[in-house]
Parts: structure tokens; sequence; C-alpha cells
């Protein structure tokens, strides 16, 4: 096993305390010692010497300037290449990532002035592993190399993507990101091999996942006699069914399994959950076949195909035709990432003038349903947002500029105007002086990307914020639209809040090593062995689940589920993970 050096978040983990960055003070002594025999004349030389050096000490010192102030122009030159995600929706932001208003904006803005070619690579989200082990094996990593997950930064470094980098000249470029890092206790990540290779953005209310979100239809809800959502799994069944009876054919819709991050099973998990279970197989990245919680998820999936709830060919489907669905009046729910841009829901109202829509809130108290598990419980974030390391073949002078670049972003001005946009055009100014968005902004030269640019920003925090969650969700509630989602929202973030402050929500776990077996099997597991598995048992004979999902767990597990689970068991035996809180 390999072994790389998160030692210092584990202890995060393992003591309930921060972590904050050591800094170390730099300093001379001119002092001049002498002998009793030494004469007056060496003594009085000495000095004068001594205080020329403390002179130039101190000038050398006056010229360097940390920060933006410090900075020159590049002499030659520099090309810094830059990860944005690619969603494949254009239709909720700009449809060309690397190069439109807001690419060019930063080119004009920071690029020019320091003689940096900025370029943006567009990054598949939902395949984001094979994009990057494609530019790899081109020997064309961007400059930087940015995601939110602990486990692929870990397994880049171990496969050579990644260089060491110099902390104490970060912070000399880049010391307002540095000190958000210390803020937000974050300094204590940065390792792994002993040497630093990382680096973090921060996210807000990180103990929640409150801007994932869930949509219903209301007015369907009403017409099949129900005042409120359902709060178990088992009411749910009862609901799809009456929503059949109204004539509304397959009112999940469904699409095929694909990305990282599908089929997760906290909501059917047993409370409190097992330490070992959670460590091994607990992970939202691969898909945890031959779990008692996985089964009792695709036991739903099956009972939802076989009763029509699901399109019979929800296989073949991708998720614009989900969207699709939502929009044209066909399904009952959508769920994703609420902004205040939402063309799924402007075209939504466009299509359904008297539609009624309501947001599922989370219960502020555990929810257990006797057959399908703990019905309410989520993934809650890390603390940390995107973690960014420097490519392996990037020059010295490439990854100046993208320390340059971090620290550029994260001034107030600068991150203000890729959040909100443009004043009068992206946004306007309420009474309470605080911006409010513009619902609408397709057809828009200055039309932000997904969520509000998020994937240009994201560098520096995981999510905008305006100092109160009571601001910031007014900031992201969606704008422009008939109905008003805010309290809503509200009260779901508060219900997720609870659960966690329970102990009912939990962080997965991180490892302080390398695991080859991830790295080894991973992307088959999930991309190619689980979805073939988990459509036969979503369209099997009801009575046929219970003996296949033996077989195919055992099949899953020999395919190397096996192997990763056993190296992880391995790593928190050896002290190299996190511990369930």
């Amino acid at each position: 096993m390999k072994k790389n050096t998160l030692q210092k978040s584990v202890a995060v983990a393992l003591t309930g305390a921060m972590v904050m960055g050591t800094l170390t003070g730099c300093g001379s002594s001119n002092t001049t010692t002498t002998t009793d025999s030494t004469s007056t004349e060496t003594t009085t030389a000495s000095t004068e010497a001594a205080a020329t050096t403390t002179e130039t000490t101190e000038a050398a010192a006056t010229e360097t300037v940390a920060g933006i102030e410090g900075w020159e122009p590049f002499a030659e030159k520099v090309t810094l290449q830059i990860p944005v995600y690619d969603r494949g929706d254009s239709g909720n932001g700009c449809s060309d990532v690397e190069n439109n208003y807001w690419t060019k904006w930063v080119q004009e803005n920071f690029g020019d002035k320091y003689n940096i070619d900025v370029q943006y690579v567009g990054i598949t989200r939902s395949a984001v592993m094979n994009d990057y082990a494609m530019l790899a094996a081109a020997q064309d990593l961007p400059t930087i190399c940015m995601e939110y997950d602990y486990d692929k930064l870990a397994a880049w470094e171990a496969d050579g993507y990644l260089q060491p980098y110099d902390v104490e000249q970060f912070k000399q470029i880049a010391p307002t990101y540095w000190a958000n890092m210390e803020e937000n206790g974050l300094t204590g990540y940065t390792k792994l091999e002993d040497e630093d290779y990382l680096l973090l953005g921060k996210r807000p209310y990180g103990n929640t996942n409150y801007t994932f979100v869930t949509f219903y239809r209301e007015d369907w809800l009403k017409e099949a006699g129900y005042d409120e959502y359902p709060s178990t799994t088992t009411e749910l069944l009862e609901l799809y069914a009456k929503l059949v009876e109204n004539g509304h054919e397959y009112p999940l819709g469904g699409s095929k399994v694909s990305g990282a991050g599908a089929d997760q099973n906290y909501g059917f998990r047993d409370r409190p959950q097992d330490e070992v279970t959670w460590a091994t197989t607990g992970d939202y990245q691969i898909p945890a076949l031959s779990t008692e919680a996985q089964k009792r998820f695709l036991k739903l999936e099956n009972e939802l195909y076989n009763k029509g709830y699901k399109n019979p060919e929800y296989y073949l489907r991708d998720a614009s035709e989900v969207e699709a669905d939502f929009i044209n009046g066909k399904t009952f729910t959508w769920s994703g990432y609420v902004s205040s841009t939402m063309n799924v829901l402007n075209s939504f109202y466009e299509a359904n003038p008297d539609g009624d829509l309501g947001v599922v809130v989370c219960a502020d108290k555990l929810i257990t349903d006797e057959t399908w598990g703990s019905t309410n419980s989520f993934r809650p974030n890390n603390v940390f947002g995107a973690m960014v390391g420097f490519a392996n073949d990037a020059t010295e002078d490439e990854v100046k500029a993208a320390m340059m670049y971090m620290e550029w972003m994260a001034q107030d001005e600068n991150l203000f105007t890729m959040t909100w946009g443009e004043e009068g055009v992206n946004y306007t100014v309420g009474e309470d002086g605080n911006p409010v968005a513009v619902g609408d902004q397709s057809g828009l030269e200055q039309q932000q990307g997904h969520n509000n640019n998020v994937d240009y920003w994201m560098i520096v925090t995981a999510s905008k914020s305006l100092g109160s969650i009571e601001k910031d969700i007014a900031a992201i509630a969606p704008q422009g639209i008939p109905e008003d989602f805010y309290q809503d929202l509200l009260d779901n973030y508060y219900g997720q809040l609870a659960l966690y402050e329970n102990g009912d929500a939990n962080v997965d776990c991180l490892f302080a090593t390398s695991l080859d077996s991830v790295t080894e099997y991973g992307t088959t597991l999930k991309e190619d062995v689980y979805p073939e598995y988990r459509d036969q048992l979503t369209m099997c004979a009801p009575e046929e689940f219970d003996a296949l999902y033996e077989e195919l767990s055992q099949k899953y597990l020999d395919a190397g589920y096996q192997a990763i689970i056993d190296e992880r068991q391995a790593a928190f035996d050896d002290g190299l993970t996190t511990r369930l809180q």
C-alpha cells in the first residue's frame, strides 16, 4: 500500500479540532560577538559590516511585496490552462464553456495585465477521471488540476500527474487565498507523500447539502388527496400508485445510470451506522453493490420499474430527457442544484402556466421506514470545496501564473463580478442593498454559466455567500418565476443541519493513503460493471430479485470491489482514515 500522508486531516477528524497552518518566522541575528582580545578596530569594522548587512536585508524585505501589489507582468507570454466543467447543459448557461463572455472578461482583466494567455479546458463532468487520463496520456494536462474529491487528487498524485509546490512562495504570491484557507481550517489538508501538493477552496455550510433539492408537482399531490409531501418511502409508493390512477403515465420518468455519485444509498442505511461498513463501502463514488443499503435502494428501483412508475426505456435515456419530461409536464419530480437563474424552471412555467411546484424539505429528525431504512438521511459535504494541484509538467512560470490567478479570483471585487455578473444585466440591487439575480439570462451576451458561473469561481469557494444563510438562500432562490421557494429552501437547510448535528448525517470517510485498488478497479466498476448489473436488478421479476442480487453482488466483489473493501479496511485498521463522528 502506497502511503500518502494526509495525517493532518486525519488528525482533524480524530480530535475534532481545526488544524491551523504554522507560520514560520524568518529573522537574522546581526549581533557581533568578540573575545577580550578582539581589537576595537575589528569590533567597529564588524559592527559596520553588520549594520550594512542589516540595511541590505531590510531594503530587500521592503522591496518584496506580498500579493497583487508585488506582481509584475511576465517578460514573455505565459500560457495558463484552467479546467472548467463541461456539463453538457447549454440550456442552463453558456454553450461554449471554453470561450464566452466571461472567459474573455478574465483574459482582459487578468491575463492581458500580466502577459498571461488564459485558456480554459473543458472537462466532461460525468467523466472527469477519463478526461484527465486522456490529457495525461497526451502530456497535455492543464496547468491547474482541480476536483472536489480528495481521492481523485490522491490518485493523480500517485499516478504522477502533480508536482509539489513551495508553500512560502504561495503565501507570498497569494496571501488572500492562503488566509482564506487558514480562516476555514484547511491548511492541514495540503500534504501528500509528506510534501505540499494541494490547495483548497472553501465550502460555506459544508455540513449540509442544501443547494441540491427536489422539486415536485404540488398540484398533482393535492389532486391525489395529499396535503403534504409523504415522509417515508412506503407512503411515497402509495402516492405513486395514485398518480398512475389519475392518468400520469410513468410519473417518475428516469434515465440511465452515469457519472460519479450514481445511486447513492444514504437514505437506505441503518442508523446509527456501523463504522467499518461506513469506512469500507460508504463513499458515494463507487456504488456499494453487495451491501444491505444498496439492496434496499435497488429493490425500490425494481418496484418502481415493475409497477410502471418509471419509463420502461429509462436505460436508453439521458439527463436532458429527464429535464424535458419535467418541463413538458410529464413527471412528478425533478432534482438539481438550485440557483437564482434556472432555465429548467423558467421553461417549466412557460409550458405549464398554471403549474404549482413545491420543494421537498428535509425533516429535522431522522425518519425511518421499517422496510426501506433511514428515509431522510443524506450526504453532507466536506469542509473543503475544490482541491487544486499543479500539473507535473507545468513550468515555474506557469505555476506562478496559476498562483496569481487563484489570488486574483479571491479578490472580493473579482469574485463578486464572476458570481453575480454585471449590475443592470445579470443582477439588480434590492432595497436592502444586496444583489438580486436576474432570473432569465437567456439570450444575453453576458449570460452566466452553470449555477451563476460556479465552474469558474469554484477554485475559491464552492458557493457564493453574503455572510448569513438567510441572505445566501435569498440570493440563490430562483428569480423571475411565479412561485417563491425561499422559505422551503431555508427550512430544508435547517432540517439538514439538525440531522447533521444529531449525528444522523455523516460525511464520507477520508483516507490518508492512495488506494491502488480504487485506481485499478474503481472506474470500471462504476462506469461499466455496476450499470449493467443495476439494470438487470431493476428489470428482473420481483420474485427473482433476492437471488439475483446475491449472484451479482458476488460477481461485483470478484470484479474488484472486494479488493477495494480490503484495502480500505487495512487503511482503517492502520489508523489512516477519519473516524465516524
